[in-house]
């Protein structure tokens, strides 16, 4: 099994890098014709689990990265995508007199549709792809699973301003963990994919480029 997971990991690995340097080329061609941005907030965090965790609550942790907005095509003018690099913590704590967390850090890159529904207010859809880099929890990185997969459904508010804010929920589809539930007797029973990452996120966007221009005309 340990094996297997290796495999997989490495192979999750190899797919996030391929999507770092599609994205990181696209922005580098882009960058000049695409609202580029700063984003900072916090992460309301827990995991979806089948296995019973006892005292399971949600951490506050954070985040923060980069934001490259764009619009594809002049015919449909209401609809851009955004490109981001951010850094994500999250993770879960369990209360046993005093409370035990386990963090994770990930590098994710969300990949939105953006649609303003007014002057103010814009909804995000997409996906993220992240890349598990650190964690508190000794040996780790060799436990856990290194590539995430979650959908995103966000609210943008104050768009186009220079200074917005957005709430965004994220909904992980791939398990953190791989591993076999063995019976009394030391038999392997079944295979267990387990722990899967929620997370809500409120933020601020600081614009340093606030022009909308249209790559393809």
């Amino acid at each position: 099994m340990n094996n297997q997971i290796i495999n997989i990991n490495r192979l999750s690995r190899i797919t996030f890098q391929i999507a770092l340097f599609i994205s990181l080329t696209f922005i580098s061609h882009s960058v000049s014709v695409a609202q580029f941005a700063i984003i900072a907030g916090g992460n309301y965090s827990n995991v979806r689990n089948n296995i019973s965790l006892e005292n399971k609550e949600p951490i506050l942790r954070y985040n923060f990265g980069f934001s490259l907005q764009y619009y594809p095509f002049s015919k449909f003018p209401n609809l851009s995508i955004l490109n981001e690099l951010d850094f994500n913590q999250k993770g879960y704590q369990q209360d046993f007199e005093k409370y035990y967390s386990f963090k994770f850090n990930y590098l994710s890159l969300p990949i939105l549709v953006n649609y303003p529904l007014s002057k103010q207010i814009s909804i995000q859809t997409g996906i993220e792809l992240s890349e598990l880099i650190s964690t508190n929890i000794k040996q780790g990185l060799k436990t856990y699973n290194n590539f995430d997969l979650g959908l995103v459904f966000g609210i943008n508010y104050f768009e186009g301003k220079r200074l917005s804010c957005f709430t965004r929920f994220t909904y992980g589809l791939f398990p953190m963990l791989d591993y076999y539930n063995i019976d009394e007797q030391g038999n392997f029973k079944n295979e267990i994919h387990d722990l899967k990452n929620v997370c809500f996120s409120i933020g601020i966007k600081f614009n340093l480029f606030n022009e909308k221009i249209f790559l393809y005309k």
